[in-house]
């Protein structure tokens, strides 16, 4: 990622969250941990908390975020920097490989016909018993 992308990124604020229970997450892993029905947690925000809540919120908000975590579990790593890449090599060294190889001839093995090809026919293998008795 550019530099300057990635400051812009680091300079911008994280969202406020969107949910009342957000603040509250971990009080409801907790209860659920301990076997409390979402109902039990329901009732339990109302009378501690003083927070009317639905049990299907509850249950929605435990559900995006088990999704989060698993999301996150399978991601990917991100990309090595260019410079982890490079084992010791130069560029110039890399370079002249590969104009090396683009001076090489090709080898004869390439101008053996692979396929027989007529206009009339599918293409088919060149049978190699038919191919040496011809030379």
């Amino acid at each position: 990622m550019d530099d300057k992308i990635r400051t812009v990124l680091e300079g911008t604020p994280d969202k406020p969250p969107r949910s009342k229970l957000e603040p509250h997450e971990d009080v409801i892993r907790e209860l659920r941990r301990k076997g409390r029905t979402y109902k039990d947690i329901a009732q339990f925000f109302a009378v501690h908390l003083n927070l009317t809540v639905a049990p299907s919120t509850i249950y929605a908000f435990v559900r995006v975020r088990a999704r989060r975590r698993q999301r996150v579990r399978i991601e990917l790593p991100t990309k090595p920097a260019p410079s982890d890449l490079r084992i010791g090599v130069s560029d110039a060294d890399v370079r002249s490989r590969i104009e090396e190889l683009k001076r090489r001839p090709p080898s004869a093995e390439s101008e053996k016909p692979i396929f027989h090809y007529d206009e009339n026919e599918p293409l088919r293998l060149t049978p190699k018993d038919a191919e040496e008795s011809n030379h």
